[in-house]
């Protein structure tokens, strides 16, 4: 999979393109399916899939105070888009001047000339351009005298609710993870560094890995199952209890990531790990003192091995 950063650096003398724009954040089972439909469709046209996206998210530039917390970096992002197997991806950076770019310079600059689409596909609720002035009708009336078709995709349902990522972050900020990976196709992960601590794991015999952790989606507080992987994503899966929250039994009051490795010997000081929530054991609560939450902690350690080994 190519990556190009921004629309100017597209070579528009490649094959035409079967096009489709969003933000894509999580790569969720709607967004796999649209991949797989422009795939086809670029295979049967003799063209490329492309995927436009952008970066930073549209609503940090025109609406910072409605900007959703975000699923995937763009690393990640990109990552998942290359296992779906689309020829490339446009990282367009989203820019105050972009923001004012009316829906048919839209059209005709970045769709048309910068990536020569024959096809563009998208939901049956996008807007695009200045003001969100943009939407279907007019994609399809100015597509159809600059030469490129639109298809509309139907939403795409999943045990009967449409699939989307503002329903998905719903579910992991409610601490329903399992429900949130069904519609995700794989499990919400958070990907960051090891730092040192104030060793207080170590102090009571059960050593966590603190976690500095991008600006990213972090469910809801309360002690998960989780899969960690070392130093990237083709190291083996090792299980895992993680606490999310501010440590109430300590008097804690900034959020934390926490997560204490079952079968692992080694520092794990400045790795950068991904942690895969699975399951959510419970809530976070305070206990009066280290000996009670030490006791709930093994009881932790016992049921998240049985959630991992189900």
């Amino acid at each position: 999979m190519e990556v190009f950063e921004g629309v100017d650096a597209y070579d528009p003398e490649e094959s035409p393109s079967v096009l489709s724009i969003g933000n894509f954040d999580g790569v969720h089972l709607a967004h796999r399916e649209i991949c797989r439909f422009i795939k086809e469709e670029a295979a049967r046209r003799g063209g490329r899939s492309v995927i436009l996206t952008f970066e930073p998210h549209p609503l940090s530039v025109v609406a910072p105070e409605r900007r959703p917390p975000l699923m995937t970096t763009l690393e990640e992002k990109l990552a998942r888009l290359k296992d779906q197997n689309v020829d490339a991806v446009v990282v367009e950076k989203f820019t105050p001047r972009l923001a004012q770019t009316e829906a048919g310079d839209f059209v005709r600059q970045i769709i048309d000339e910068g990536l020569r689409a024959s096809l563009v596909v998208i939901g049956f609720n996008f807007r695009f351009g200045k003001g969100r002035a943009g939407n279907v009708e007019l994609l399809q009336e100015v597509g159809a005298n600059a030469g490129f078709e639109t298809h509309v995709l139907d939403p795409y349902m999943f045990e009967g609710r449409r699939v989307s990522s503002t329903e998905i972050r719903k579910l992991l900020l409610s601490g329903a993870v399992e429900e949130a990976a069904r519609r995700l196709g794989q499990h919400h992960l958070i990907e960051g560094r090891v730092v040192r601590g104030d060793g207080r794991g170590r102090q009571i015999g059960i050593p966590t890995a603190n976690v500095d952790y991008p600006p990213i989606l972090i469910p809801e507080n309360g002690v998960y199952a989780c899969r960690v992987q070392v130093d990237g994503r083709e190291g083996p899966r090792h299980p895992a209890v993680t606490n999310i929250g501010n440590r109430p039994t300590f008097d804690k009051r900034e959020v934390t990531l926490e997560t204490h490795l079952l079968d692992w010997e080694g520092d794990l000081y400045e790795k950068s790990i991904r942690v895969e929530f699975v399951s959510r054991l419970r809530e976070e609560k305070k206990f009066s003192g280290p000996e009670e939450l030490v006791r709930q902690i093994h009881l932790d350690i016992e049921n998240g091995r049985k959630k991992l080994s189900a």
